[in-house]
């Protein structure tokens, strides 16, 4: 029998709300939101589309966060450099090439087929508004934002809004697209009204989209210290930017960022939508720790406000993935992977689609870097073959990631990563463990046999062993007692799938392997660390919810299998 899952597409019908913490449709559905940020398509970031990542200073390499605007590090940059290679003409027709290229009614679609509910749509208001004296508005640039919206439609898909460069720039680095590296956004009146005026036509446009998920004012406001006496006015942004949608639109939720990077609460002291109470704490979280301390600091801030939370910018590994975002879930936090697509060469394990760049890039990579100029003839070559290999039908896909991210089996899960739903676990152990992981939840986690153990480090001489990552999801396994257990929820499960566990016994351990409260039956470990057949083969279901519990002896635990 299939169980009503809050993740599928079934979910997404009218305009969404917030509800207390959580984030419902227009039935008062419960949905957890997942999907992708599509990084790179109207807001181009230079590190992702393949430009030099550093930059040579004085003897020094320094992040390109930290330094001054240079050719092809953002929008406006690329663009110039566009025009300095193949001439303005050229330059003025590759950007709607561009934008539809690089997210397409293909890349619509095979979201819809990975299983994914939502998408972030990051916009560049220089995509809609002339950097001229008075508005112009580029219209091709909101048809092609219609022509996306109806996609997400078509295949059912939320779509977030999310100016990710405003006016002026509003995060005080590249990935706003602004002038330079200042928050002009909060210093200049003219840019601050261009963009609550770019906020009003968008909600002018799309009031009565339901379709449109919500609107994410503002990506990573006043993301670095240097401009933290910018934090107040962002406040005060968000209070007037609201008020005046308001009067447009009375449906959309609104998620709000706070400063640094998206990770600070700051200015989250009261509610910023009086009206209709209908908006949720967006946070940014990379590589995180994979357990619920992690979200601590948003869902007190959540409780206190009523209002839910959403990881609207972040990944790592799919299998911290599959860890942290099911435990996210549990509190109504759903995700939004960063980015969907991005050059092949460029690090990055999250995306999913990854386009080649062209055969002669580096000729625009050394000219990026200070290096000769290469041909008009040349340089349009490159681009126009770059035009071709951004389309999804040309790229290279990674389903495989947003399935391990997504629990979908086949799937190996760590079995310290249990789940943490309400009596999904069983212990009663006081003495923490190694690397401090999940301690609030009294599971004894010991180390895995026959791998180094963390020695104390000391401050007078540099200890590399100090420096190594230790990752808990591999180097703990989980020990339980007789009478103890621990729960594991996998999704979209197929007839026939096969349960196996890997670990060991002491003492003669006997575990009970339940499937959704029904007993499936019972396996005996060895006293070494192995892969231990259960016999038990699961139906078809879109969520299952396994059970190990240790009916004799102890058991200790490295993965639960599902192939």
């Amino acid at each position: 029998m299939k169980k009503m899952t809050k993740f599928g597409r079934s979910l997404v019908k009218g305009f969404l709300h917030s509800d207390g913490t959580k984030i419902v449709n227009g039935d008062g559905q419960e949905i957890i939101l997942q999907g992708y940020g599509c990084g790179n398509w109207t807001n181009p970031e230079g590190f992702m589309v393949g430009a030099p990542t550093d930059i040579e200073l004085k003897g020094g390499i320094f992040s390109p966060k930290l330094i001054s605007p240079r050719r092809f590090d953002r929008r406006r940059t690329v663009d110039q450099t566009i025009r300095e290679l193949c001439g303005s003409e050229y330059a003025r027709a590759f950007w709607p090439k561009w934008y539809r290229n690089h997210l397409g009614e293909a890349d619509i679609r095979a979201m819809a087929e990975v299983g994914l509910n939502s998408v972030r749509l990051p916009l560049n208001a220089m995509t809609f508004l002339e950097e001229e004296p008075g508005l112009n508005w580029i219209e091709d640039g909101f048809k092609m934002l219609d022509d996306v919206i109806d996609w997400c439609e078509k295949y059912g898909i939320y779509a977030i809004l999310d100016l990710h460069g405003a006016p002026g720039g509003q995060s005080g680095t590249a990935c706003d697209g602004g002038l330079d590296n200042i928050p002009h956004l909060f210093i200049d009146d003219e840019s601050r009204e261009r963009a609550l005026l770019l906020w009003e036509k968008l909600a002018e446009r799309y009031k009565d989209r339901w379709i449109v998920g919500g609107y994410d004012l503002l990506n990573e406001p006043v993301s670095l210290p240097n401009h933290h006496d910018c934090v107040p006015k962002l406040a005060r942004f968000y209070d007037e930017a609201i008020a005046r949608i308001r009067r447009i639109d009375k449906n959309h939720m609104f998620t709000l960022e706070g400063s640094c990077f998206s990770r600070s609460n700051e200015i989250f002291d009261h509610d910023f939508d009086p009206e209709r109470h209908n908006w949720c704490i967006h946070v940014h979280i990379y590589g995180p720790s994979p357990e619920k301390k992690v979200l601590y600091p948003y869902l007190l801030k959540g409780m206190e406000y009523q209002v839910p939370v959403w990881i609207g910018e972040g990944g790592a590994d799919a299998r911290n993935n599959s860890v942290f975002y099911e435990i996210a879930a549990q509190y109504g936090i759903g995700f939004c992977l960063w980015c969907w697509k991005t050059a092949m060469e460029v690090p990055g394990e999250t995306r999913c689609v990854g386009y080649y760049l062209p055969e002669d890039w580096e000729a625009v990579r050394t000219y990026c870097a200070g290096g000769p100029k290469p041909s008009y003839e040349r340089s349009v070559r490159i681009f126009d073959e770059l035009l071709e290999n951004i389309r999804y039908e040309n790229c290279v896909h990674n389903k495989e990631f947003i399935r391990q991210t997504r629990r979908i089996v086949p799937l190996n899960l760590p079995a310290v990563g249990y789940d943490d739903y309400k009596d999904s676990y069983c212990a009663s152990w006081d003495f923490g463990n190694l690397l401090d992981y999940r301690l609030e939840d009294h599971t004894k986690l010991v180390w895995t046999p026959g791998l180094e153990e963390p020695r104390p480090g000391f401050d007078m001489y540099e200890d590399e062993n100090i420096q190594k990552p230790f990752d808990p999801l591999d180097l703990l396994m989980l020990e339980l007692g007789a009478g103890e257990f621990a729960a594991y929820t996998v999704h979209e499960v197929y007839e026939g799938c096969h349960v196996r566990l890997m670990g060991m016994g002491v003492s003669g351990a006997v575990v009970e392997v339940m499937c959704d409260g029904e007993c499936m039956g019972s396996v005996k470990l060895g006293e070494t660390l192995g892969c231990y057949d259960t016999g038990i083969c699961l139906s078809g279901k879109d969520i299952c919810k396994i059970k190990i519990k240790v009916l004799e002896g102890t058991g200790r635990f490295k993965g639960i299998i599902f192939e």
